[in-house]
């Protein structure tokens, strides 16, 4: 029974001018809030759309920027490690230079040392012949002469 009651309210509320007139006005807000929801998607998407443009855009320069930057890293790197090799070969000629610099003066000096000794052999041999020569003369004289012939082998050194 709540039905039937229920619907013959409804059939008298239908009927009455003012409430079919609120029913169109609700429509009409209906629609207008549809229409303006869609604008506003569009709108939402068109902006959406357009700072994904803008970021892809700056995104594009960034990356352009960093491939600049690295272009000139590695060309300053590639360089700079030129350098480096080309200072250490003129380093390592000026080694082998001084090297065989040092080599000829320590063949020099070993062989200067070589003749001093050389010299203080032979004289040291020649001193000993003398000692011997005077051996054949009077006692008291060898022994001074070969006592002096050792102080100037002393001296020498």
């Amino acid at each position: 029974m709540a039905s039937a009651a229920f619907q013959k309210i409804l059939e008298n509320l239908s009927g009455n001018k003012n409430v079919q007139n609120l029913l169109e006005s609700f429509q009409k807000l209906s629609d207008e809030i549809k229409k303006k929801e869609a604008e506003l998607k569009g709108r939402f998407d068109q902006e959406k759309e357009d700072k994904i443009e803008l970021a892809w855009k700056k995104y594009q320069e960034i990356v352009k920027a960093l491939s600049v930057s690295e272009a000139k890293l590695e060309k300053e790197v590639n360089s700079t490690i030129s350098k480096i090799k080309k200072s250490a070969d003129d380093l390592e000629k000026n080694i082998q230079a001084y090297k065989k610099k040092a080599i000829v003066q320590k063949t020099k000096l070993e062989k200067t040392l070589f003749k001093k000794q050389t010299t203080k052999k032979a004289s040291s041999k020649k001193a000993a012949p003398k000692a011997k020569a005077a051996t054949t003369k009077k006692a008291t004289t060898k022994k001074a002469v070969a006592r002096k012939t050792t102080k100037k082998v002393a001296k020498k050194k």
